[in-house]
């Protein structure tokens, strides 16, 4: 990985990236199983809820988790951009979690390591960076919602207005799946509706939502090694 001395990080060596391509606003969405999607006409690579820098501020605050983390999400991002070669990196709110820490600058040398693309911010609830600080740290735009072609891209799904096709994150949706033997495993997903597509969070520490997740919604859910698709009612 480019953070790092070493040429590949352990969470690359292992990484399998399965696609999903769906049809939303007659636009071709390539959904993978590494909590991003790949919109191709456009070369744009959209993630959301990055939420760096929330280990340190845990730490801060007396709660032990590894720094580790974050570097693992962007080496996670890394391989992605390096699958996909976009133009541009768009992050539908929360890239920051709580302020400027270590694990946040490691952002600004990610970004500066793929001078070619541009990283495009949409501010979520989180991101209280100013201006200059997220320039810093490579973020070549930012703007409270964006729109490209038939696309908006906002944060909160609350944003949605009707006759809009939206792309929004903040809700890290889950989706509960009845498994063999009566079980019940929860998988983060993208929730799909006629006029909504919601990311899942790209941080890994966040945790899933079940509850938010919109009815009827087609939910493509997925893990390490794939991605499948759950409709819910």
């Amino acid at each position: 990985m480019r953070l790092n001395s070493r040429p590949v990080n352990h969470v690359q060596e292992i990484m399998i990236i399965k696609h999903e391509t769906i049809s939303f606003a007659q636009q071709q969405i390539i959904l993978t199983n590494q909590r991003a999607f790949f919109w191709e006409s456009q070369q744009i690579l959209v993630l959301s809820d990055l939420h760096l820098g929330k280990a340190a501020h845990f730490r801060k605050n007396g709660i032990a988790l590894p720094a580790q983390l974050s570097i693992d999400d962007l080496s996670r991002l890394e391989a992605l951009i390096l699958h996909f070669n976009p133009g541009r990196v768009l992050i539908v709110g929360d890239l920051i979690h709580a302020g400027a820490n270590s694990e946040v600058a490691l952002f600004g040398r990610f970004t500066a390591s793929f001078p070619e693309i541009d990283f495009l911010l949409v501010k979520g609830n989180h991101d209280r960076l100013t201006p200059e600080l997220l320039s810093g740290l490579g973020i070549r735009a930012v703007y409270d919602e964006l729109v490209i072609g038939a696309l908006h891209f906002i944060h909160h799904p609350e944003q949605h207005r009707p006759g809009q096709y939206t792309i929004s994150g903040h809700l890290h949706p889950g989706v509960a799946v009845r498994m063999p033997a009566k079980r019940i495993m929860h998988f983060p997903c993208y929730a799909v509706t006629e006029e909504q597509l919601i990311l899942p969070a790209f941080a890994k520490f966040t945790g899933t939502d079940t509850r938010s997740v919109p009815r009827p919604a087609n939910c493509y859910a997925f893990y390490e090694a794939g991605i499948f698709q759950v409709s819910h009612h």
